[in-house]
């Protein structure tokens, strides 16, 4: 991330996927962009429900209300890559529903240029707003080979645990990896080995505080006395 610059150009670029939202701030020097910061977040189950319009419009005010000591006072360009919201701010107010009308008010204190930008431009607020997609870096070539020598995978095989530990193919591949299907959705089960590296990623992706970093790791992977490490 870059340090900001008060005479560069700013842009807010904004994406909203069917599961959580993203944006980065960057500034332009010299006709490169520099990200400044960034933000993500989950979108509530009734969000989730949203047209892909509101999901959009959301992003940015929610965006712009994390962003406001960096926005007020400047001048800056929203960028988004649903085109149909280049429009919003040009619309009759009885055309937008009561909570359209209250978030484009609130974005309008700060900006009303909204531009389209392509999907293929817009890689990181995209990306931002699809955090089930980012995978640590270990694959499932390692995670199998790391579960054939693991000790403690065996001792939980032939024991009595509360983790639902099967055998589950991942399409596309030959493989099969042994996951805890006691939530509902497979877990792979993390060998000592692969641990610190599957940890030390997710926690790099926003240093979260404890509770945050046991959910994300918890809700992907799992590990006897993962907590307690």
């Amino acid at each position: 991330m870059a340090h900001p610059d008060p005479s560069a150009p700013l842009a807010l670029v904004t994406d909203a996927s069917t599961t959580a939202m993203g944006a980065v701030l960057q500034q332009q020097i010299k006709d490169v962009w520099q990200p400044l910061t960034f933000f993500s977040r989950k979108l509530s189950p009734a969000q989730q429900k949203y047209s892909a319009y509101d999901r959009e419009i959301l992003a940015i005010y929610e965006a712009v209300k994390y962003f406001p000591h960096m926005l007020e006072a400047r001048h800056f360009t929203i960028l988004t890559d649903h085109k149909p919201l280049t429009f919003a701010f040009n619309q009759r107010r009885d055309k937008c529903s009561p909570r359209q009308f209250n978030q484009l008010d609130f974005i309008s204190q700060f900006a009303t240029n909204i531009r389209h930008i392509s999907g293929q431009d817009n890689i990181v607020a995209d990306t931002l707003s699809r955090v089930e997609a980012i995978a640590a870096p270990v694959t499932h070539d390692m995670l199998a080979t790391a579960q054939q020598t693991d000790e403690e995978l065996n001792k939980l095989l032939s024991s009595n645990t509360a983790l639902q530990l099967t055998k589950i193919a991942i399409p596309g591949t030959s493989l099969e990896l042994y996951c805890d299907t006691s939530t509902g959705k497979p877990r792979p089960h993390v060998p000592t080995s692969l641990r610190r590296q599957i940890f030390n990623f997710l926690h790099s992706l926003s240093h979260p505080g404890i509770g945050a970093m046991f959910k994300l790791v918890s809700q992907r992977f799992v590990w006897p006395a993962f907590q307690k490490d």
